[in-house]
């Protein structure tokens, strides 16, 4: 390959190849690559081009947040929720430190990669061999949920934080062992009205 030929930026375009299914990834991307490099780069120059192409990609983006439907919706708010506590709960302990902090730190260290692994999973497409390994997350993401629940249920200070996170593990888990492994309708769907569309 020429590496002197126009090309669209190179991360944009390895981060579409990501998102779309097999199915779709040749035709789309080949239909972008053409029209970047046939009609926009001549037209408007490799800055317009590259914006125009990013435009595109992300034009893609409310598509794998369809991916299971109803349920792959919540999995993926579930997680990004579970994410944003798991990394505030992390760093709260590395500040404050109290007594156990290193447990605490690596318990909210090890939900966060769950959490991240399951966006992960859900918007590239990895496909069973990599949610497989989320079912075990998912599996510890019920217990320390329902761990932390009663905890908090029997401590002499209720804390609301402590509550919720508690049932957002839950949830999250739970969610996952009922989508992984399934993919949803609607997103294939809409994937069909979005490559027309292009």
């Amino acid at each position: 390959m020429n590496r002197t030929a126009p090309a669209p930026p190179l991360v944009a375009e390895y981060l579409l190849e990501r998102l779309l299914p097999a199915r779709a990834r040749q035709p789309v991307v080949g239909d972008l690559r053409e029209e970047y490099v046939e009609l926009r780069l001549p037209r408007h120059g490799r800055l317009r081009a590259d914006v125009w192409y990013v435009r595109q990609v992300l034009s893609f983006v409310p598509w794998f947040t369809s991916e299971g439907g109803a349920m792959g919706k919540i999995l993926l708010s579930v997680s990004f929720l579970a994410l944003a506590c798991s990394c505030w709960l992390a760093f709260m302990e590395m500040v404050l430190r109290h007594p156990g902090y290193t447990e605490r730190f690596g318990v909210a260290l090890g939900i966060a990669l769950i959490c991240l692994a399951t966006i992960l999973v859900r918007m590239l497409h990895v496909g069973f061999k990599g949610e497989r390994w989320l079912w075990l997350g998912a599996a510890l993401l019920i217990g320390l949920g329902v761990q932390a629940f009663l905890r908090n249920a029997s401590a002499d200070h209720f804390e609301g934080f402590v509550f919720i996170i508690s049932l957002v593990l839950v949830l999250q888990g739970v969610l996952m062992l009922v989508t992984l492994g399934r993919p949803g309708i609607s997103g294939s769907q809409s994937l069909d009205k979005q490559t027309a569309d292009h």
